[in-house]
């Protein structure tokens, strides 16, 4: 049974500018997480009259039975990182790690059972139909340049819309190397370098010609008077690549299922196609997770094992 409470106590006011002491330690990505999860939380909380922070266990259960219907459980996860974590700034104890509250978990990821959705992979041949389809504008230039760079480095859409002139090596036979400094599972910055193909660099050579880039950012927003100052939006990735799919004629629901993990997606199965193990493909990747990457190339392997058997 649930109690009532107050929630408007001096520290649910505070929880905000408590979450400042981040600042610097985690990514923004991160701490977009933090502020979005507890605000839904605190929202959730004020609607039925209860406390957010501190919170009861009891009322983080009934939050979860409440949003699971609509949230996957990888969501109600996060959101539960994010109550823990203001509650560690406060240092309150910690109420997600109650058994009630793991008891509600385990019943939302039990109620839920259709795969989750995964983005539809931009294979060697849909990238190419791609870069086909773009026109020899400034634009064109770009987009070219973003699909091929995508497919190469396997690069996430926020790693890609990330590097910078300085982060390009050419090597001696016109190809080169692309240094992915900063990573969601790389917080220290450590980096990994991506292979970019003799082809893909002529394609990008383009592009900085174009546009006369000669350094910072490489993918940059397309203004009226030429290629902008700022970097692309991570989410202009994704929107890219469905606009390109379109032109190139791929069905409405091919483009709608492209994201900008697609290109990521596809190099994967791509190599896995061409023979190449787990452990090869989650470095060219940068994965820590076989199981992410075993997702990701399920089909190939399937068809795969059935050409075998037959």
């Amino acid at each position: 049974m649930l109690h009532h409470s107050a929630p408007s106590s001096e520290t649910t006011k505070d929880w905000m500018a408590t979450l400042h002491r981040l600042d610097g330690a985690y990514s923004e990505n991160t701490l977009r997480s933090y502020r979005a999860d507890f605000r839904i939380f605190e929202a959730w909380c004020r609607s039925n009259d209860l406390a957010a922070l501190p919170a009861a266990p009891a009322t983080i259960a009934a939050f979860l039975d409440s949003a699971s219907p609509t949230a996957a459980p990888s969501t109600l996860r996060r959101r539960l990182v994010s109550i823990a974590k203001i509650h560690r700034l406060f240092k309150l104890p910690t109420p997600t790690e109650d058994e009630e509250v793991r008891i509600a978990l385990r019943r939302a990821e039990r109620c839920r059972h259709r795969r989750p959705a995964q983005a539809l992979g931009l294979t060697a041949e849909r990238r190419d139909q791609l870069i086909a389809a773009c026109a020899d504008d400034l634009a064109g230039f770009r987009d070219r340049a973003l699909v091929a760079i995508g497919y190469d480095t396997l690069c996430r859409r926020s790693e890609l819309v990330a590097l910078r002139i300085e982060d390009l090596k050419r090597l001696p036979d016109g190809a080169m190397l692309a240094i992915v400094r900063r990573a969601k599972n790389d917080p220290f910055g450590n980096g990994r370098e991506g292979y970019i193909s003799k082809r893909s660099a002529a394609l990008l050579d383009a592009w900085l010609e174009a546009a006369a880039i000669h350094e910072g950012w490489i993918f940059r927003r397309i203004l009226w008077n030429g290629a902008g100052p700022s970097a692309l939006h991570p989410h202009s990735v994704g929107r890219i690549l469905k606009q390109r799919a379109l032109a190139a004629g791929l069905s409405p629901a091919e483009a709608e299922a492209l994201s900008g993990h697609s290109m990521r997606v596809g190099a994967a199965q791509d190599m896995m196609a061409a023979g190449m193990g787990l452990l090869p493909i989650m470095k060219c990747g940068g994965w820590k997770s076989a199981n992410v990457v075993a997702r990701y190339v399920q089909e190939v392997d399937i068809m795969r094992l059935a050409a075998m058997r037959r």
